[in-house]
């Protein structure tokens, strides 16, 4: 889907996860837009190590997205009760939040764009406000690994084509 409000990215695509671990695809395919599905960023994932010498889990994905000439700033949430900061990202930008689902034993990762937060493991994958988003959050137990979000926009200022 794609609309142009004057600057604005066009709004994501919603992508569902496919198995139980491919959220990173599909937000990444998410916050970079056209021309990176799934499959397309699933295929350039086969290039970049998943761990380390020690079989830690690394987050391969900041290389990948630099190499695809985006820009990756962690950025601090000044409120991590309410992620206000993701309802306000810069008009050119997207943004992905880490975190812990704890009864799972897994980390996760959700997409956000000036509309909202789009989580992958929900099928159909929908927008949720930022409050929603949180209260799902919080209700759920979930738990942030630090107070950081990831903030993403092309080296030459915008998201999507």
């Amino acid at each position: 889907m794609s609309a142009d409000r004057g600057g604005t990215p066009p709004l994501m695509e919603k992508i569902s996860q496919r198995t139980r671990a491919d959220c990173v695809v599909c937000v990444l395919a998410m916050v970079m837009g056209r021309p990176y599905t799934y499959e397309r960023v699933l295929q350039d994932s086969k290039k970049y190590p998943k761990t380390n010498a020690a079989g830690q889990t690394i987050a391969w994905w900041k290389d990948y997205l630099s190499d695809e000439g985006f820009e990756v700033e962690m950025r601090p949430l000044s409120d991590p009760k309410s992620f206000s900061d993701l309802a306000s990202l810069p008009e050119d930008s997207r943004a992905m939040l880490v975190f812990e689902i704890p009864h799972m034993k897994i980390g996760h990762i959700v997409a956000i764009d000036q509309l909202g937060v789009i989580d992958p493991q929900d099928h159909p994958a929908e927008y949720r406000s930022v409050d929603d988003f949180c209260g799902i959050f919080r209700v759920k137990g979930w738990r942030l690994y630090s107070a950081h979000f990831w903030l993403v926009r092309r080296h030459n200022g915008s998201t999507g084509r």
